[in-house]
């Protein structure tokens, strides 16, 4: 999977998310290192792609603040195949994290339009 490096300095890649009725969205995700789940997605991000409901949990911001946000079941396409992963509809940011990027090598020319690459480990 490759990404580039955006005008804010944010390692990007675009994921294919679906919803449980098969409708798509291509989404620019930023890949965040401080972030242990999976995904997190805008409120309306979730609305539109229909995602049905899990749970609900609490986080601690990197400002410190502690925020509840509700869960929901998606798919991304994730290599070669469609991936289920558990979404946090938390504010307005699209972000990859660390839980998606367990066995894989991330690399990042830290530079504006730098290739960003997530590659399989084995």
């Amino acid at each position: 999977m490759r990404g580039v490096v955006n005008d804010r300095g944010e390692a990007t890649v675009r994921l294919r998310v679906r919803g449980p009725d098969g409708f798509e969205l291509g989404i620019d995700v930023a890949v965040d290192t401080g972030f242990n789940a999976s995904l997190t997605l805008s409120q309306i991000e979730v609305a539109v792609l229909g995602l049905e409901y899990e749970s609900s949990g609490k986080a601690a911001l990197a400002d410190g603040t502690v925020r509840q946000f509700e869960i929901y079941a998606a798919e991304i396409e994730w290599g070669q195949t469609w991936r289920r992963v558990s979404v946090s509809a938390v504010g307005e940011a699209a972000l990859l994290g660390m839980k998606l990027l367990a066995g894989h090598e991330l690399r990042i020319a830290v530079v504006p339009g730098g290739v960003v690459e997530i590659t399989p480990l084995a």
